[in-house]
């Protein structure tokens, strides 16, 4: 296949991806809605805002889970943080552009973002400081603990609200998800750097016998 073949067939599977992703936003967006979502859905994406619910989270966390709420907490704090300077450098680098700026009869529940698309820094955010509390909390208590599966619902339906208020195409939610997880991981492994290492065993001591 020539050089452009080649490329005719990556032009032809990014149209599909948009063409499917389009599907998607227009069904969450405008198809698959209630009254009772139209008002849950721009709460949730309000509730991510400046990922100030995750810095609450992990704020108590630290301030009243003694030494492995600390240590949670500083997991969840350093994705976070990675996830919301990965997201940021990754918008300016692709500079997609929102749905509402692409297609007639968005409905827009929430007010105009001023960033561009790709990634959602919501999702990114959600799943970054999420995600790392949890993988220490299953370190400790080999088990993900009730609160973790609820700070992953939360992830997800703040995650799902951005395409639903218009303002995010869903494979920017999908792609966050990872980028999102991948800094919970970098977070947890930060959280505990240096202490995997096993120490070296020690040296058997000589004995002399006697003669």
């Amino acid at each position: 296949m020539n050089l452009r073949g080649e490329e005719r067939v990556v032009i032809g599977l990014m149209n599909h991806i948009t063409r499917i992703d389009q599907m998607l936003f227009c069904l969450v967006n405008g198809t698959w809605t209630n009254p009772l979502l139209d008002r849950a859905m721009p709460t949730f994406s309000w509730i991510g805002n400046l990922g100030a619910v995750w810095i609450a989270l992990l704020g108590a966390m630290a301030a009243f889970g003694k030494k492995t709420g600390s240590r949670i907490a500083l997991a969840g704090f350093a994705a976070f943080a990675l996830g919301f300077v990965s997201s940021e450098l990754t918008k300016e680098m692709t500079m997609r552009p929102r749905p509402f700026a692409v297609l007639h009869h968005v409905r827009l529940l929430v007010s105009v973002p001023r960033s561009y698309a790709f990634p959602s820094g919501h999702t990114t955010n959600a799943f970054a400081a999420s995600s790392g509390a949890v993988l220490v909390a299953k370190r400790f208590l080999k088990r993900v603990p009730f609160w973790g599966w609820s700070m992953l619902a939360l992830a997800a339906a703040i995650s799902y609200s951005r395409v639903y208020v218009g303002v995010h195409w869903p494979t920017d939610v999908a792609a966050s998800v990872l980028l999102g997880l991948a800094n919970g991981w970098a977070g947890f492994r930060l959280a505990f750097r240096g202490q995997d290492q096993k120490p070296p065993k020690p040296s058997p001591e000589r004995t002399e016998e006697p003669e």
